[in-house]
């Protein structure tokens, strides 16, 4: 039976993947800012205690993590010039650094064969108008995954992006799209597999913007990052 912590799983995409890894037996652990479930771990992940809290209750259950989600996130609109300082901010310390932390507590308790997936989005492949932050934190993101998957191949893990398209969660205002369920089983279903290459679509839309950019799924990053460093971002058979 799997370890799964999961982070902004008290409602949208988080909540519909707690219950698809519910629904394969998983033993699933859902961080939110609040716990009011009983499958629920308090979790603010722009507090490096709190996420070290987090991860040590969840050890102290199971033992350790197998998979790792990172989908705690939030959206700020507007023109980059006209952003607010201190918002923009927030959606860098939220989107990127929250991902941080939470892997940085991780990382020591997770089982060899477990998996680190972060949850990007297409903004991270295309800036839009009045999307430059959440864009750039997003973009940023999507290049911090890329470094830890060199870093912790060693460990016996291996890091998974998803891009999700338009998912109807009311996140950034999106009401229409893929049903949150769908994309979860979507989702879960690559983590279950050993051979989902490094950055995966969700969605019809986010298949389309793929084709259209030509978008890497990891592989030719994958092979200049091994041919300048010697680095591989998938664990070697026997890691």
């Amino acid at each position: 039976m799997s370890t799964v912590l999961i982070s902004g799983a008290s409602r949208g995409l988080g909540l519909a993947l707690a219950g698809a890894f519910r629904d394969t037996g998983a033993s699933v652990f859902s961080g939110a800012r609040e716990a009011t479930g009983p499958n629920d771990i308090e979790l603010n992940v722009r507090s490096i205690p709190s996420c070290e809290e987090a991860v040590r209750r969840v050890v102290a259950v199971d033992g350790g993590i197998d998979i790792l989600i990172n989908n705690a996130g939030v959206h700020l609109g507007g023109p980059v010039v006209s952003l607010d300082q201190d918002a923009f901010k927030e959606t860098l310390d939220v989107n990127l650094l929250g991902a941080w932390r939470l892997t940085r507590a991780a990382v020591p308790h997770m089982r060899r064969g477990g998996t680190i997936a972060m949850i990007s989005s297409l903004s991270g492949l295309v800036g839009l108008p009045d999307d430059g932050a959440y864009a750039a934190s997003k973009f940023a993101l999507e290049g911090l995954s890329q470094s830890l998957a060199a870093e912790v191949a060693p460990l016996g893990l291996r890091v998974l992006i998803f891009e999700p398209g338009r998912v109807a969660t009311e996140f950034a205002g999106v009401t229409d799209g893929l049903a949150p369920e769908i994309a979860a089983g979507d989702i879960a279903d690559a983590i279950r597999r050993r051979d989902t290459p490094f950055r995966n679509p969700i969605g019809a839309d986010a298949v389309r913007v793929f084709e259209a950019l030509d978008v890497d799924r990891g592989q030719r990053s994958e092979a200049l990052v091994h041919a300048v460093t010697g680095c591989d971002w998938q664990p070697r058979p026997g890691e």
